[in-house]
């Protein structure tokens, strides 16, 4: 069973006062995202709590307040105390009906080859769910982010990406891409006078410079655009 370095601190009594700190159970919290078929993405934009804010706290490296707690206990329709370690009836815990026919399992692909995101027993990891509607899941797969290039936005070693299926992209997109007619990566999609700039998220790493005539050629193509992440600890 995974455990986080909250479960280890002490549980600390909660007062209505915005200034005072709790320690939230993330195993609490990681049963709800499933419960709600949810993520940290969505539960940032729902509450206006910052993404980087939510990893910070699952960390250790800062305790959110009772009032941020609130928001997410309210954004998952439960009392805050559920959030602190109490027992969670997930019977009481509100799913709609939109959300649970949205619910499709989706392919998890170990690794891209031959510049297509096909499923076969060597490259296929295993299945996740995702909330892609009335979408045909035969139009996404997550991708395991593999390294460092993009931990800024968030997307660190092992976590699980889901892309649509997709041959162009838009100013700013995270972007599968393959490059050099083999390889593929993970990366922010730029374009800049006559260049595309596939875009790291760390300082240490250097962005890869292409041109309209290598998506001509074909050593180069958009595979799929990133539309959720989910972070395994």
């Amino acid at each position: 069973m995974s455990r986080y370095i909250s479960d280890f601190l002490p549980k600390m009594e909660i007062f209505n006062e915005t200034e005072h700190l709790v320690c939230m159970s993330y195993s609490n919290y990681e049963k709800l995202l499933k419960m709600k078929n949810s993520t940290s993405y969505k539960v940032a934009k729902a509450t206006g709590i910052a993404h980087s804010t939510l990893s910070d706290w699952k960390k250790g490296r800062s305790v959110p307040k009772a009032d941020k707690m609130k928001l997410i206990a309210d954004y998952f329709g439960v009392d805050i105390g559920c959030l602190v370690g109490g027992e969670i009836d997930f019977d009481c815990v509100p799913v709609t009906e939109e959300e649970r026919e949205g619910i499709k399992m989706i392919p998890i692909i170990g690794e891209i080859r031959a510049g297509q995101p096909i499923i076969t027993n060597e490259t296929l990891l295993g299945y996740e769910s995702a909330d892609i509607g009335s979408a045909d899941e035969r139009d996404y797969f997550y991708l395991t982010v593999i390294g460092d290039s993009m931990k800024d936005c968030g997307m660190v070693e092992g976590s699980l990406v889901l892309f649509r299926k997709q041959q162009y992209a838009e100013e700013g997109n995270i972007v599968a891409c393959l490059v050099g007619g083999e390889c593929a990566t993970v990366k922010r999609f730029h374009v800049e006078k006559r260049r595309i700039y596939l875009l790291p998220e760390n300082e240490e790493y250097e962005p890869i410079v292409l041109t309209p005539e290598d998506f001509e050629s074909g050593s180069a193509r958009i595979l799929g655009v990133a539309i959720e992440m989910k972070i395994k600890f």
